[in-house]
């Protein structure tokens, strides 16, 4: 069901997310150089402004020895951000070949990049779903086999009380529009009010969902919010349990050997709900097959390559006991 990484495979994957750890540390710095520094005259003075894209102008006072001084080291510094960025981006390129040559770059390209728009503009979420299985096997240093990963669509899932922040965030305040910063054609799968899933020219799909609500009958604040040429995330009840289990991220390599942070739900809540939904009677045959499949997959992944995963208890706490048991069947 996996193979473990060989030797080559395992030095390439930690070079490539220590390269991707000091690319992202060096993103974090970038508050500091944000913008620019500029004169303005006012009352015969000239004075130095600071001016950050979204915020009023700051006067950093009058122009003098000190001010000049402090231009050119923001300047400076800012050429330095700019100089050290484009060489990381350019040595995280040259590695991707090796991560090629390795079979490490698994996640498709299409997701890597709906994943990259939603990491943006901060957007809450965790991918679910078969895709989740490429941030697992990253983390236990695995590959799984083929057949367990195959699927032509992203499944995204947003928490319905994070639903006005997932809102605000996203560009113009519509989620389509984060799908088509990735790529240009993704288009609403049909023209219904409550379609939550688009495609794109590629066939790739991509699907909002979100947990269901005490009381069905009322409108989520997607449905209140968003408007209706948009895609609206849809409800599923037993994705209640899934949200309230702990998060997971992992690094995952994408078609081109570019690395991508991949937010996900803990590995053993996704084995429990794998579980769950192969057996629900309006599951297709097709479908139970794989669920258990994957979930046991998923099994074996975890009790012999990630041991030693902390939070077990938390992922009891959120599913319900005839649920949660099965983790002691497992031996989990």
């Amino acid at each position: 069901m996996y193979l473990p990484l060989n030797e080559e495979q395992a030095k390439t994957r930690v070079d490539a997310l220590q390269l991707f750890e000091q690319y992202q540390a060096h993103l974090l710095r970038k508050p500091s150089v944000a913008g620019s520094m500029h004169w303005r005259k006012s009352g015969g003075h000239e004075y130095l402004y600071r001016a950050v894209s979204g915020r009023v102008a700051k006067s950093l006072g009058r122009r003098s020895a000190k001010t000049e001084a402090l231009k050119e080291q923001f300047e400076e510094g800012k050429a330095n951000w700019d100089s050290r960025k484009e060489s990381l981006e350019d040595t995280l390129k040259t590695h991707a070949a090796y991560v090629r040559a390795n079979g490490l770059n698994r996640l498709p390209v299409t997701a890597a990049r709906v994943l990259r728009a939603l990491q943006k503009h901060d957007i809450p979420y965790r991918v679910i779903g078969t895709n989740a299985l490429y941030a697992y096997e990253s983390r236990a240093g695995a590959l799984m086999d083929g057949p367990l990963l195959a699927t032509g669509d992203l499944d995204v899932l947003f928490d319905a009380r994070q639903s006005l922040q997932v809102i605000s965030k996203a560009p113009q305040n519509r989620l389509l529009n984060i799908l088509q910063q990735a790529d240009k054609t993704f288009v609403k799968r049909t023209s219904g009010r409550y379609e939550f899933s688009a495609s794109a020219d590629s066939g790739y799909q991509v699907d909002f969902v979100t947990q269901g609500q005490v009381n069905e009958m009322l409108p989520t604040e997607f449905e209140r919010q968003l408007d209706s040429d948009d895609l609206i995330p849809v409800r599923s009840a037993t994705l209640k349990w899934v949200i309230a289990s702990p998060r997971f991220t992992a690094t995952a390599f994408d078609g081109r050997g570019m690395p991508v942070t991949m937010h996900t739900i803990d590995p053993r809540a996704f084995v429990l709900h794998k579980l769950y939904v192969s057996k629900q009677p309006d599951r297709s045959p097709e479908k139970k097959i794989r669920d258990k499949a994957q979930a046991s997959a998923m099994a074996n992944l975890l009790a012999e390559q990630m041991p030693d995963l902390p939070g077990g208890r938390a992922i009891r706490k959120a599913f319900p006991a005839a649920q949660s048991q099965q983790l002691d069947e497992l031996d989990l």
